[in-house]
Order: C-alpha cells, then sequence, then structure tokens
C-alpha cells in the first residue's frame, strides 16, 4: 500500500509538470503508468533523481512504473499537446486513487492498534 501511495505521489509530480509546460511550445505531455509484475517489456524501475541536495529523497525508494508519451490530447497550433481538462481529470483520478490508499493504510493501522491492545480502547 505504501508503494502505491508513492506512485500515486509520483504520478502527481508528473501530471503537475505538464500543467505548468501548457504554454510551452512542442510541449508534448507525458504520464507515468505501472508495470504489471513479470511483464517481458518492462524498462525497469524508475528512480526520481535528487537534482539538488536540497531535495528530499523519495519516500518509497524504488517504484515499478514507467515514464510514457500520453499522444491522447490534439495537438495546438503551437506544437504543445497538453488538454488543461485532460490533465485535471488525470489528476482528480489520482487524488482519489490516493485517498483510498491513505484510508486503506489508516484502518490497516487502526486495525493493528486494536489488536495490540488486546480489543481494549
Amino acid at each position: 500500500m505504501s508503494n502505491a501511495m508513492s506512485f500515486h505521489r509520483e504520478r502527481h509530480g508528473v501530471l503537475a509538470s505538464n500543467v505548468a509546460n501548457i504554454d510551452t511550445p512542442n510541449y508534448k505531455p507525458i504520464d507515468l503508468e505501472i508495470i504489471p509484475e513479470g511483464d517481458p517489456n518492462t524498462l525497469g524501475s524508475v528512480v526520481m533523481a535528487r537534482t539538488a541536495d536540497g531535495h528530499m529523497p523519495s519516500a518509497g525508494g524504488t517504484m515499478t512504473g514507467q515514464v510514457v508519451a500520453d499522444g491522447s490530447g490534439p495537438i495546438g497550433a503551437d506544437g504543445n499537446a497538453v488538454s488543461l481538462e485532460h490533465e485535471m481529470a488525470k489528476i482528480d483520478s489520482n487524488r482519489v486513487r490516493y485517498a483510498t490508499n491513505s484510508e486503506l493504510v489508516s484502518r490497516r493501522l487502526a486495525l493493528l492498534r486494536y489488536t495490540s491492545s488486546d480489543g481494549v480502547g
């Protein structure tokens, strides 16, 4: 579950960078997809790099995912293929998945607290 939360957090950053580049000429949006375990077409794990000493390290370490080009949006006159509506829908969907995973982790921790206290309290 923590790996799923890390994946969705990292995916949010990728999607937010698409929105940040909405006015960049010839920018093609990207997305982060989960690689199924045992997939022979995997490109390997994606490790979010620290580009400056002040950056925090990725909490999840490595995650099994791959950066892919998202060619689902129309290409504008300046060559930019970012659709704000499409990106916001993906961000909202990602937010819901993150919140669901967060709730599952919270419930599992509550269950562990309950069982470790012998059912008291």
